[in-house]
């Protein structure tokens, strides 16, 4: 056999080896790390309450309806449509939940991801009427996380709209990639709720209107 067509074969197995090999660890990534999925659980509920307040007890807003995880037929929406079109902004909206009744009554927050430095960050947005009433980071693995100010999210509060300036506000703080990607996080909360924000709401209201006929 041609030596050039043995060396080509020996390439191709490798490659191939590689490849499935590559697979195998991703399989076992995905046993052991398994995707993260939005959900509605105690947890989240009670940070949903920390940063647009029920006026009920974590464990009241969450057992009483104060807080519910929206669908996306709840609001006419897609929102894999909706981070196609806003791929660019290199991060992504993962759900939706509202508060239908309470101090808030027809707020809604949204959850977000985008990658950072050590993987994905995940926050929540919380809006009244589209302007931003609260904010934080729900998931995040960063090393340089405790480098930013416990007073990140002061200065977004009321924003409407998605340019929430967060590193204007801050500046540097060794911590630029965490930053920056809160900020894409944020910016992209804030289009959605721009594009959603009649919609949440009537949907928040008809829960409210259905629950009153029961």
């Amino acid at each position: 056999m041609n030596k050039s067509i043995l060396n080509a074969l020996k390439s191709v197995a490798v490659l191939t080896l590689i490849a499935v090999v590559c697979v195998g660890l991703l399989a076992v990534c995905n046993m052991f790390f398994p995707k993260y999925v939005p959900t509605l659980d105690r947890a989240t509920a009670a940070q949903i309450n920390n940063i647009c307040e029920t006026g009920k007890s974590d464990d009241e807003a969450f057992d009483g309806g104060y807080i519910v995880m929206l669908q996306e037929s709840d609001f006419d929406c897609d929102i894999a449509a909706f981070n196609k079109a806003h791929k660019s902004s290199k991060a992504t909206v993962l759900a939706v939940y509202g508060e239908p009744k309470g101090l808030n009554a027809c707020a809604y927050v949204v959850e977000t991801s985008s990658t950072g430095r050590d993987g994905d960050i995940i926050t929540l947005t919380a809006y009244v009427d589209g302007a931003i009433v609260g904010a934080m980071v729900k998931k995040q693995g960063e090393s340089y996380f405790n480098k930013l100010p416990d007073n990140l999210f002061d200065g977004v509060i009321g924003n409407i709209g998605d340019d929430v300036g967060l590193l204007d506000e801050i500046g540097k703080t060794g911590a630029t990639i965490t930053l920056t990607a809160i900020e894409r996080a944020l910016n992209l909360s804030g289009a959605f709720a721009v594009d959603y924000n009649t919609a949440i709401r009537a949907a928040l209201a008809k829960i409210v209107t259905e629950a009153g006929n029961d």
